[in-house]
């Protein structure tokens, strides 16, 4: 079984000192890689995780560089990514790498995905089969001694396709975010009424970064620091969507909302 921790105080914002025998010779920094999710509006998603590839630039050796594969080497491999929210992450992989600078890293999943609907089971396949590699943009520095989280989200709303609504059919096209926790910080808050499954996105420069709920209400993004604006959509007609302006996260640090309403129109 796959194991879960909250990710707030224990990875999301350290930038530790780490205790390495290694000789000068030869340095190393630590690097953990989490993964988190941006959830959809399907009860549970299951997705097969190879692991991550890193690429770094060696330092002193700026012309070289080498790659490095962190696997995820629990049970199956098939993770439920639609539970890693509100705060919950998953430990894909930890090693530790020649410093230098990350330049690239690669998601690598398998072929086995599914998700559940009203306690129905589909097969969610690849959009494109042989896509299972995914490449994510990056560049992050690694300095000997420093113990480093490397946070990927995956952003099941953009992810996953309707294809058909009778029958439903759907498929898999993943859509990951890799950043680094340095420069990052927390936007959470609670929405009412707990039985609505909205989707919160917060945009900023036209980008935006969609969330939902959990069965609490409770919502969590992790975002580079910045001035954004939060756009609820309540996904149900009955109900109105809102709008939060000038909302700033601060890297570092854990912005909370105060409660937000969701009004009946």
């Amino acid at each position: 079984m796959k194991k879960t921790f909250n990710v707030f105080l224990a990875f999301l914002f350290s930038i530790s000192f780490w205790s390495c025998e290694q000789a000068d010779s030869n340095p190393k920094a630590l690097l953990n890689v989490i993964l988190i999710d941006a959830p959809a509006q399907w009860d549970s998603v299951f997705v097969q995780v190879e692991g991550v590839d890193i690429e770094i630039q060696l330092q002193g050796r700026e012309s070289e560089t080498q790659t490095f594969f962190l696997p995820y080497s629990l049970g199956d491999k098939v993770i439920e990514v639609s539970a890693l929210i509100a705060g919950e992450g998953l430990l894909l992989g930890r090693d530790e790498l020649p410093v230098g600078k990350i330049v690239s890293a690669t998601f690598r999943i398998g072929n086995s995905h599914s998700l559940f609907l009203d306690g129905e089971r589909y097969v969610l396949p690849l959009a494109n089969s042989g896509l299972t590699e995914i490449p994510l943009d990056l560049e992050m520095d690694l300095v000997q001694g420093i113990a480093y989280d490397l946070i990927l989200d995956f952003d099941l709303e953009k992810s996953i396709r309707v294809l058909s609504e009778s029958p439903l059919s759907m498929e898999l096209d993943p859509v990951l975010t890799a950043v680094s926790a340095i420069g990052t910080g927390e936007l959470k808050g609670t929405i009412s009424p707990t039985t609505l499954r909205p989707a919160l996105y917060a945009i900023i420069s036209g980008d935006s970064v969609s969330t939902h709920v959990n069965s609490s209400g409770s919502f969590l993004f992790r975002l580079p620091a910045g001035i954004y604006t939060v756009y609820i959509d309540p996904k149900d007609e009955r109900y109105q969507a809102g709008t939060i302006q000038n909302v700033e996260v601060i890297a570092g640090k854990s912005t909370e909302l105060s409660r937000i309403t969701i009004s009946p129109k």
